[in-house]
C-alpha cells in the first residue's frame, strides 16, 4: 500500500502522543492506581531514613502508586503506544517495507563502537543536564537535572519490575517506533532530514521542555548506531543502558553539583571525558569505513536514485512544515503548559 510518508509519518506520531497522554494523565492518575493527594511525599529523604523497607507502595517522580496496577500500566502503556501503532504501521504499507527497518542482526565488529558510543551518550547528556542546571541559576534541588525518581523501599521485587518497564520494554519499543519505522519513512528525503526529523519526535515524546536537548542528544546518538550497524539491536542495548543510568547512577553521578565548589570542575572534567569519547567514536569510525572500502563493500545508499537530490534543509523544511507535524508539535506544547 502506497501511503506518502510526509502525511502518515507525523500521523503515527499523533496517535502514540494521544495514547501516552491518555495513560499519563488519566489511567496512571486513577483512584485505584494512585494513592490520594495527602500521601504524597514532600521528601523521598524522610523515607530512605526509615527503617520500614516492606513499604506496599512505589514512589515514581513523588507520587506513590500501588506497585501491581503501576507496573502493568507501564508495560501496557509502552505497547500501546509504541509498539502496536508501528507494527500497524508496518502492515499497511505492505510486503517489503520490513527491509527498510533495520532489523538485521549486526555484526561483532560494530561492538567496540556501540561501547564507545555509550560512553558518549551517558557523558554527553550528563554534561548537557549539568549545563542546563549551571546555568539555570544552579538550583540545589537535584531533582532538576534527573529525568526519572523512583523509591522501592529496597523490595526486589519492584526493582525488577522497575528494570522490566522502565529501562528493558522501553528501549525496545522505542527503538523500533523511532529508529526502524519512523527513521525509514523520513531516510527518503536523506539522513539528515531522518536524524533531525525522529530525534525531535522522539524528544516531543517525552513531553519535557526541561530535558527536551538532552533527549534530542540521545536520540542522534541512537540513531547515528542504528544507522551504521543497519541494525537496532545495539542502539536497544545502550537504549537500555541510558535508561538504566537515568533511573539509578545519575542521581549519585550529579549530586557533586549541590556543592558550589565542585560545579565547574565536574562540568570541565565531564567536558574534557566526553571529548575523549567522541575521539574514540571517529577513531572506531575510520577504521569501519576503511576495511568497508578495503573489501569493496557497498555504501549505504541515503537517496534513492530517482529522486531530485533537493539541498538538505529544503527537505527538513518540507517535512517539518507539513499539517500533521505541526499538529504533534502544538499537542506537545499544549500538554507541557497546561
Amino acid at each position: 500500500m502506497n501511503i506518502s510518508n510526509n502525511i502518515t509519518a507525523p500521523c503515527l506520531l499523533i496517535v502514540t502522543m494521544i495514547i501516552l497522554i491518555l495513560f499519563q494523565s488519566v489511567f496512571f492518575m486513577h483512584g485505584d492506581v494512585v494513592y490520594t493527594e495527602s500521601d504524597r511525599l514532600e521528601q523521598i529523604e524522610q523515607l530512605e531514613q526509615s527503617e520500614d523497607n516492606g513499604i506496599d507502595y512505589i514512589i515514581f517522580n513523588n507520587i506513590k502508586y500501588k506497585p501491581d496496577k503501576f507496573f502493568i500500566l507501564a508495560l501496557i502503556s509502552n505497547i500501546c503506544a509504541f509498539l502496536l501503532p508501528a507494527v500497524f504501521y508496518v502492515r499497511l504499507k505492505g510486503t517489503g517495507y520490513s527491509k527498510n527497518l533495520k532489523l538485521e542482526f549486526p555484526k561483532l565488529r560494530y561492538v567496540p563502537l556501540s561501547v564507545y558510543m555509550f560512553l558518549v551518550l551517558v557523558s554527553g547528556t550528563i554534561l548537557i543536564n549539568s549545563l542546563m542546571f549551571y546555568f539555570s541559576g544552579a538550583n540545589t534541588n537535584i531533582e532538576n537535572i534527573l529525568p526519572l525518581m523512583f523509591y522501592t523501599g529496597g523490595n526486589p521485587i519492584y526493582d525488577m519490575g522497575i528494570l522490566i518497564s522502565f529501562v528493558l520494554l522501553p528501549a525496545f519499543c522505542e527503538e523500533f517506533f523511532f529508529r526502524s519505522v519512523l527513521s525509514a519513512e523520513y531516510e527518503k528525503y536523506g539522513t539528515f532530514c531522518a536524524v533531525i526529523i525522529t530525534s525531535a519526535a522522539f524528544s516531543i515524546t517525552h513531553f519535557s521542555l526541561k530535558f527536551f536537548p538532552s533527549y534530542f542528544f540521545a536520540a542522534v546518538i541512537f540513531y547515528i548506531l542504528a544507522k551504521i550497524t543497519n541494525s537496532v539491536l545495539f542502539s536497544i542495548v545502550i537504549h537500555a543502558g541510558y535508561n538504566f543510568c537515568s533511573i539509578y547512577l545519575w542521581d549519585k553521578l550529579l549530586g557533586v553539583l549541590k556543592f558550589e565548589q565542585n560545579r565547574v570542575i565536574f562540568i570541565f572534567i565531564t567536558a574534557i571525558i566526553f571529548v575523549i569519547f567522541i575521539s574514540l567514536v571517529l577513531n572506531n569510525l575510520e577504521n569501519i569505513y576503511y576495511k568497508k572500502a578495503y573489501n569493496n563493500e557497498p555504501s549505504p545508499v541515503y537517496l534513492p536514485e530517482n529522486k531530485p537530490r533537493r539541498t538538505a534543509v529544503v527537505r527538513l523544511f518540507r517535512s517539518f512544515f507539513t499539517p500533521t507535524f505541526i499538529v504533534a508539535v502544538i499537542i506537545f506544547f499544549v500538554y507541557v503548559f497546561i
